[in-house]
């Protein structure tokens, strides 16, 4: 894989990543408004771990590639 096609595509992971983390936002804040069986702590540890997980993901991927 040459190096264009190879930035290009860890750009489009580091994108990816980041949306991966706004969409889990968006699915913490659905799920608390909703009445489920899942428990308010276990939603907001879980979710701020996998929003912080793929957030840094995104946020390493996309420095490397504009430096």
């Amino acid at each position: 894989m040459n190096k264009q096609r190879r930035d290009i595509l860890l750009e489009e992971w580091g994108k990816f990543s980041l949306d991966t983390a706004k969409l889990i936002i968006g699915g913490v804040i659905l799920a608390g408004i909703m009445r489920t069986d899942v428990s308010p702590e276990c939603l907001i540890i879980y979710g701020t771990l996998f929003v912080a997980l793929f957030f840094g993901i995104g946020t390493v991927i996309s420095k490397n590639q504009k430096a």
